[in-house]
């Protein structure tokens, strides 16, 4: 599974990420909650269970960016593509579905999200790269 968002809009808390059908968070942004993995705009990673602890510290992303994600369910792994930079493996230890989600918790943003399975060519799967050109 592929899943991209272009950032037309960004804040200061802007969380672009995924997270499983459970996930009912509505005061904690993606990644942040449980239940759900993601990357902030200032470059922090964090991941399900952990709470508020950094995970890793990628890129920034603001409006015009694409914040990717390639999930690998066989080997449990997520890598990350900002702008086009990939990131392997940033998130591990997936056993079960997820979906992409975003969060902004104090101004207004805007995103656009789209999805593609797995059986779609290799290429269109590096979804900040395909996005990036839109």
């Amino acid at each position: 599974l592929a899943s991209a968002a272009a950032v037309e809009i960004c804040s200061d808390w802007s969380y672009v990420g995924f997270a499983t059908e459970a996930w009912s968070a509505v005061s904690s942004p993606v990644g942040r909650a449980p239940q759900s993995w993601g990357v902030a705009s200032s470059g922090a990673a964090y991941a399900s269970g952990r709470g508020n602890t950094e995970i890793a510290r990628l890129q920034r992303f603001s409006a015009g960016s694409c914040v990717g994600f390639q999930v690998d369910f066989e080997r449990g792994t997520v890598d990350v593509f900002i702008d086009g930079r990939e990131f392997p493996e940033v998130f591990e230890g997936l056993t079960m579905p997820v979906f992409p989600a975003v969060s902004n918790c104090r101004s207004p943003a805007r995103y656009i999200l789209r999805v593609r399975e797995d059986d779609e060519n290799e290429e269109e799967q590096r979804a900040g790269d395909t996005l990036q050109e839109r």
